[in-house]
């Protein structure tokens, strides 16, 4: 054992777990770690000018590396303030390690300055919330939270550290955990269940989500929907669960649309792979689900499975392991005839792609010379200059479909968005962190003008800290998205004007915004232009902001 001081042994735990970043925004009650951290070279830290930017860096390295973001903020102010984002990655079952600073414990019951109970503030959005009251407790408190980060359900765990724990002696020691090897394996009961329902359908249907990303079984899952002859949906793309290339993927479906009822009706088994279901944004009398179909749901969380619809079959366990179960028993069980009529519905399914896709292409066509710029024509000439193996972070909510089906991402990492929905403002300080935790691989955000406004000062961390990713701002001066929205409640046209859904008068210029946070920046408001300006952006090896002055109207 080693006597040092709490902050000596927060800094040397650090190191042990592998932390290489810690991203945050100081106060007076992070005085003593920022003290400590400033004499630690090998641990670097990231400012964030608002806990939005400092929270959504933490989620985009963790998204991209795998391992717990760690986050220092300060005290109640700035974990308030931290709230939106850590909310997404809560629901997006993202692994974050969330300090903050506490007022010294022998001030607390006078009320001091910006006091609060950080436990019980951070305990909606955390799977784990606690003071550390004794700096004894530090290495018990630090593995706790590591472990329980990582532990499936994966999320984010928070840690209220008192000022003067940070001063007190401990005999420190410290063993990191052994590696989080949680790969559960499903009951073999419901396993044989799932295969004699796989067996029977006549007509399946898969639906995919984040739990495919998070687990790493992307090559499973394409293997699993062409032995079984099944179309792939996805109710919300937020990583690359399928490839949107794949002539058996149709796109994604809107729970909360009546067309998505009339979709499921056609089809006798659903097979939900690590997916909530539902998370639907707007209430409606009807069941999603028709009764007679039957529904096999895959998870590693046992509270989502038949959360909300009774399932004919639950496999809980390790998504990836579960579907190598799944795929091992159906090449050696399934009938010679139950693969003839998957390969016909292969077929089938192929033909309603290729006639989607050439819809898609005509539109493309269609929109080609419009100005203000089209949506569409934008994602053809970001396909053509983008650069071999780059990662996008998507935060353009009504342009998102648009991106994901013109650009075909098909390996893991190439695409992130917010999981689950969530609030908006996650792309900009996201990217960030996914360049950290990428720093090989070419990174670009595109994020609509309502996202970028929610976490703008992200380009200042950018320029700071010489991160080099190339920010793209789709401007069309109104919060689309929320247009979309209204549409689906109250009807009407997209293309009106309604309260509080504007932001021009005044019409915010991006580029200078960027420029005077030290990011350089360039206009685009002609489609001939974006091709040897988007390619400029990406070779310059710096962060740079390229704004697109696209259609207001949102495409449909």
């Amino acid at each position: 054992m080693t006597k040092m001081t709490g902050r000596e042994a927060l800094i040397q735990i650090l190191r042990q777990e592998g932390v290489r970043y810690v991203f945050g925004i100081p106060g007076a009650t992070e005085v003593f770690f920022m003290d400590t951290i400033e004499k630690c070279p090998d641990i670097k830290y990231i400012l964030g000018l608002n806990e939005v930017v400092c929270v959504g860096m933490a989620e985009g390295y963790a998204r991209t590396t795998g391992r717990p973001g760690f986050l220092n903020l300060h005290t109640n102010t700035g974990l308030s303030a931290s709230l939106a984002m850590l909310l997404n990655a809560q629901k997006g079952g993202v692994p974050l390690v969330v300090t903050a600073g506490q007022q010294d414990s022998r001030l607390l019951l006078r009320d001091p300055a910006l006091w609060g109970n950080l436990v019980e503030i951070a305990k909606p959005f955390t799977k784990w919330s606690a003071e550390v009251l004794y700096a004894e407790d530090i290495p018990v408190a630090l593995q706790r939270a590591f472990k329980m980060a990582m532990q499936p359900p994966t999320g984010p765990v928070f840690l209220s550290l008192p000022q003067n724990i940070m001063v007190e002696s401990l005999d420190f020691e410290y063993k990191t955990n052994t590696p989080p090897l949680y790969k559960l394996r499903p009951d073999k009961d419901a396993l044989q269940l799932a295969i004699e329902i796989i067996i029977n359908a006549k007509n399946p249907l898969i639906l995919v989500e984040s739990g495919i990303a998070k687990s790493n079984a992307l090559y499973e899952i394409v293997r699993f929907a062409e032995l079984i002859g099944a179309p792939v949906y996805q109710t919300w793309m937020s990583d690359v669960n399928f490839p949107v290339n794949h002539p058996q993927y149709l796109g994604a479906l809107d729970p909360s649309d009546p067309k998505t009822r009339e979709i499921f009706s056609s089809y006798d088994v659903l097979i939900s792979v690590g997916i909530p279901l539902f998370r639907e944004a707007i209430y409606s009398p009807n069941p999603v689900l028709p009764k007679n179909i039957k529904v096999i749901q895959i998870d590693d969380d046992p509270w989502e499975i038949g959360k909300n619809f009774p399932v004919s079959c639950g496999l809980l366990g390790h998504i990836k392991e579960t579907l190598i179960e799944l795929i091992d028993r159906l090449e050696r069980d399934m009938p010679v005839q139950s693969k003839e009529e998957a390969s016909f519905r292969r077929k089938d399914i192929e033909k309603e792609r290729q006639l989607m896709d050439a819809m898609f292409l005509k539109k493309v066509e269609e929109e080609r010379d419009l100005i203000p710029i089209s949506v569409r024509r934008f994602v053809v000439e970001l396909k053509a200059a983008i650069k071999p193996g780059t990662l996008l972070v998507d935060d353009c909510w009504s342009s998102s479909g648009i991106l994901q089906r013109g650009l075909g991402f098909s390996e893991p990492l190439t695409f992130q968005r917010a999981r689950g929905g969530g609030s908006i403002g996650w792309g900009l300080p996201g990217s960030l962190g996914v360049k950290l935790g990428a720093p090989d691989r070419p990174v670009v955000a595109v994020c609509g003008d309502g996202s970028a406004l929610w976490s703008i000062q992200s380009l200042w961390t950018a320029a700071h800290y010489h991160i080099p990713v190339t920010f793209i701002i789709l401007s069309n001066t109104t919060y689309a998205q929320v247009k979309v929205m209204r549409k689906k409640i109250l009807g009407g046209d997209v293309s009106e004007r309604h309260e509080g859904m504007e932001l021009d008068q005044p019409e915010v210029d991006f580029s200078l915004l960027a420029k005077s946070m030290g990011v350089k920046a360039q206009r685009v408001d002609h489609p001939d232009a974006l091709n040897d300006v988007l390619k400029s952006a990406f070779d310059a090896n710096e962060p740079r902001l390229v704004e697109v002055l696209i259609q207001k109207t949102p495409p449909i």
